[in-house]
């Protein structure tokens, strides 16, 4: 399980609030799909959840490819790999199914996360709801062959081997040691120097223990879930190490993904910018 282990308006989007409705917007969809093969992905909403000006998104991997099926009325939009559902008047008081036909590469292979989320108003209020994240497992497919296989979770890389164009940073696959999960996080960041930062959502039922900071200020929110290191001044090296482990804190539900969801900020010209982190199979333990 370990090893398998985010336009209705800018106020919407950047003053929402967030409230736990996982078990309330469910997506269904296969869990293992064929390289290059296609799956039907359902988002299926409860009457009386949603109101008014609604937006439903979802955020699909890089080489993954949507056509809608069903649009429930609403409007549908595919673009930067987003696939989103508009409504200016959402049907509230009946059941309502979306769907989409997806496409995955051919030369994939491993897990994939989709994310996904609701914005609507509610006494003039913007929320966000948050809805469970799947994961497909994309296997190889012999029937469709010559091109060079990229593994998502397993590809074979090191710290010293590791060369990025621009900025990046890249999660080991968290590991278990002694009943805790460790989790290391490689920075790349090239000439930048100024200001830095790392936040990852972490998942509900632990909590977090610092390891290696870098010399950042080390801040952990237990409510949100949410830890963050923070430079004013960035380490003078290109890439460097940054690790934290997760203590479970009470049971943990095996029927929960376990999923960590990350960004790097760095300021550039004064504005500041950020990188998705992606996990990969890079060995970063015992390092520096």
């Amino acid at each position: 399980m370990f090893l398998r282990i985010i336009l209705l308006s800018v106020v919407l989007i950047n003053n929402c609030f967030a409230i736990n409705n996982e078990q309330n917007i469910l997506i269904s969809s296969p869990k293992e799909v064929k390289a290059g093969g296609n799956f039907l992905l359902i988002v299926s909403i409860p009457a009386n959840l949603l109101s008014g000006i609604t937006k439903v998104e979802l955020e699909l991997p890089n080489g993954f490819n949507a056509k809608v099926r069903k649009t429930g009325n609403a409007e549908f939009k595919f673009t930067n790999q987003k696939a989103s559902f508009q409504w200016l008047k959402f049907p509230e008081s009946e059941d309502v199914k979306v769907s989409l036909d997806i496409t995955t590469p051919t030369n994939y292979e491993g897990y994939y996360v989709i994310k996904a989320k609701a914005l609507y108003f509610k006494n003039s209020e913007p929320v966000k709801v948050s809805i469970q994240p799947q994961i497909i497992t994309l296997i190889e497919n012999k029937d469709q062959s010559n091109s060079k296989l990229i593994i998502n979770d397993k590809t074979a890389i090191t710290f010293n081997s590791f060369k990025s164009e621009g900025v990046a940073c890249i999660r080991q696959v968290p590991y278990i040691k002694n009943e805790e999960i460790f989790v290391n996080l490689l920075v790349s960041k090239g000439h930048f120097n100024k200001y830095g930062k790392i936040q990852e959502k972490i998942p509900t039922g632990y909590r977090v223990a610092n390891i290696k900071s870098h010399n950042a200020i080390f801040i952990y929110n237990d409510k949100q879930q949410i830890l963050k290191y923070m430079w004013m001044n960035m380490p003078d090296k290109e890439k460097f190490i940054v690790s934290y482990k997760l203590i479970p804190n009470e049971a943990i539900n095996d029927s929960v993904p376990f999923l960590i969801f990350g960004s790097f900020f760095y300021a550039e010209n004064n504005d500041t910018k950020l990188v998705e982190i992606v996990e990969r199979g890079i060995d970063l333990e015992n390092i520096e």
